[in-house]
């Protein structure tokens, strides 16, 4: 009878995706890059769909300072960012038009926060995974609760449906429980045991909590090798949500903690050596692989049945996010920071349109140096599109200010301007221009 109902509702959806969802049109998507621990290089970068660029370093540019330590996830609540940041104990607010930053929620020295998500009109939660538990943020006034809420090893994910919001304790694989915690009173009223691992989470319309579980990758002795006996799977649940009976199960070795679900192809999409799919109707995986692949994280714009798949290379440098749709392939590549690692789809219908905005995509343009890589100068071309005031700056990866090469009144019109590095070390500076219609940043190596 599930299965049947299941199907069902799969036709409707069908005919609604054909008729009705397609409207909505992706905008952008904005790429949270976690950076190096400890380092305070995390950046944005801001990917547009019209003309299929992105930009890096997006709230340096704008705010002039590098935004803090650790991207873990963005949140999109009452037509704002809220970027987590889970090194610097705080949530930066932003407009998503400008990237400005509109003010900041602290959360308590020494928490690390994971993943907030709106549970109510006036509420938010926080998942705090070092801390293993989640904190109460007012959205109206931007307070956090000194009550918070008990939760397994390591609070990952959260999921919000119907009154309820369910918190995976991913515990890197030695927690296997979804809290479930009642939204009205801010209590834990039922626990559901999964594999080990549990991370990201989707409800589909007809209540079923679909979860990836990552695994456990064993005990290790003191020569580093596995313990036989001790590594345990992980796999993909789907769990009714109104009675809490488990009503599909595969097991998987192990797995990434990104989820995706296509309730108009009938399938949950999961990262295991690369991109695979699992059909809901016949609790199986496909046999191939979609994608193959070291994926640090991925995404899904459901509209657009488009993949994005994050590569974190060498963790040290620029990753790279590969478009991948099931009946096209591998559709493009693009440059993010470093180790991109969380994703948000904006679409025409969430944003409000800036005047700030509209002027900078028409008002000045700053040109990628030549060359890049580079040891130890380079040209930085930029033209404006009306006289004024303008500054050109080069910043670390921390966002410190290390070479002014322009702050001067100049008349519209194509500039170049030579830049020596012989005095800094390799690695990886932005170069930022401030003009009368905006500002923009782009991204350079020094290479010795």
């Amino acid at each position: 009878m599930q299965k049947i109902r299941y199907l069902f509702l799969l036709l409707i959806l069908s005919i609604s995706y054909n008729g009705i969802s397609q409207n909505r049109e992706l905008v952008q998507v904005v790429i949270g890059n976690e950076g190096n621990f400890d380092t305070g290089n995390a950046t944005l970068t801001n990917y547009l769909i019209e003309n299929k660029t992105a930009t890096d370093g997006v709230f340096l540019a704008k705010n002039g300072t590098g935004i803090g330590d650790v991207v873990q996830s963005i949140t999109w609540i009452k037509k704002q960012l809220y970027v987590v940041l889970n090194n610097s104990q705080k949530i930066v607010i932003l407009d998503p038009d400008t990237f400005q930053q509109a003010r900041q929620i602290s959360l308590p020295a020494g928490s690390s926060p994971r993943e907030m998500v709106q549970v109510s009109e006036d509420k938010a939660y926080v998942t705090d995974m070092y801390g293993s538990l989640a904190y109460i943020v007012n959205i109206n006034d931007y307070s956090v609760s000194a009550t918070v809420i008990p939760a397994g090893l390591n609070a990952d994910q959260i999921v919000e449906y119907e009154g309820f919001a369910y918190i995976a304790n991913y515990g890197f694989g030695a927690d296997s429980t979804i809290f479930k915690v009642d939204v009205s009173t801010d209590a834990v009223v039922d626990t559901f045991v999964v594999s080990r691992g549990p991370g990201g989470m989707e409800v589909d319309s007809n209540g079923t909590l679909w979860v990836v579980c990552a695994g456990y990758p064993g005990d290790f002795d003191e020569s580093y090798n596995v313990i036989a006996g001790t590594s345990k799977p992980g796999g993909v649940h789907g769990i009714n949500l109104s009675n809490g009976e488990e009503v599909a199960f595969a097991e998987l070795p192990s797995a990434g903690s990104d989820i995706a679900l296509d309730e108009v192809r009938g399938k949950v999409y999961v990262n295991t050596g690369g991109l695979r799919a699992f059909d809901i109707s016949t609790q199986t995986f496909s046999a191939d692989t979609l994608l193959k692949g070291s994926f640090y994280a991925f995404d899904y714009d459901k509209e657009n049945q488009q993949f994005y798949l994050a590569n974190a290379k060498d963790f040290s440098s620029a990753g790279e996010i590969t478009l991948y749709k099931e009946s096209e392939r591998v559709t493009g590549t693009f440059s993010a920071g470093i180790i991109p690692g969380s994703f948000l789809f904006v679409y025409d219908d969430m944003l409000h349109t800036s005047s700030e905005n509209s002027e900078m995509i028409v008002g000045f343009e700053l040109n990628q140096n030549y060359p890049n890589p580079f040891n130890p100068t380079t040209q930085i071309q930029y033209s404006i599109h009306r006289g004024g005031q303008v500054q050109l700056a080069v910043f670390n990866s921390i966002g410190k200010k290390v070479a002014e090469l322009v702050n001067s009144t100049q008349a519209a019109g194509v500039q170049s301007v030579q830049f020596n590095a012989s005095n800094l070390s390799s690695g990886i500076y932005f170069y930022r221009i401030v003009t009368p219609s905006g500002s923009l940043v782009r991204k350079m190596m020094l290479i010795k």
